[in-house]
């Protein structure tokens, strides 16, 4: 098992509806690289298309339903690429049932998987339960809160 020191190459999969939830997110990667890991960011937009906007912000990589097949896999390559890398630590920040995070997740090949805790959903090593606040701020504060707690922290 890794933990925020003893992971180095973190990737962290979410969905954005909202400003606020964008901005707490990279918040969390900010934490994360503080804590000497590379992070690598796939951020799903629930659009046709990626709107420009968003690709003003560095250090991410974002897809849509335009890169999605009919039965909402993604088809693109960077995709691929990233379920391919072997990070030591993935995070998939989706609080709602989004399929094609959660088809990211279950294939990806990192060593340890850390997600949201959903009925029919066991691809993860650490499951957090957001039952009583299920917002991605609540999860996040899980996540910093259980990962040192059950991995060990150094």
């Amino acid at each position: 098992m890794f933990n925020f020191e003893t992971s180095q190459i973190v990737g962290v999969v979410f969905k954005t509806d909202t400003q606020g939830d964008f901005e707490i997110v990279k918040k969390f990667l900010h934490f994360l690289t503080e804590q000497n890991n590379k992070v690598v960011a796939l951020c799903f937009v629930d659009y046709k298309r990626v709107p420009d906007y968003y690709f003003l912000r560095k250090g991410f990589n974002f897809f849509s339903r335009n890169d999605l097949n009919l039965f909402f896999i993604p088809k693109t390559q960077f995709i691929h690429d990233f379920m391919e890398k072997s990070f030591d630590m993935l995070i998939d920040l989706s609080i709602d049932n989004n399929f094609p995070l959660h088809f990211i997740s279950s294939l990806s090949k990192s060593k340890f998987k850390i997600g949201k805790l959903q009925q029919g959903r066991n691809c993860y090593d650490v499951m957090i339960d957001t039952s009583k606040d299920n917002t991605v701020q609540s999860l996040i504060e899980q996540i910093k809160h259980y990962v040192p707690v059950l991995c060990g922290a150094n």
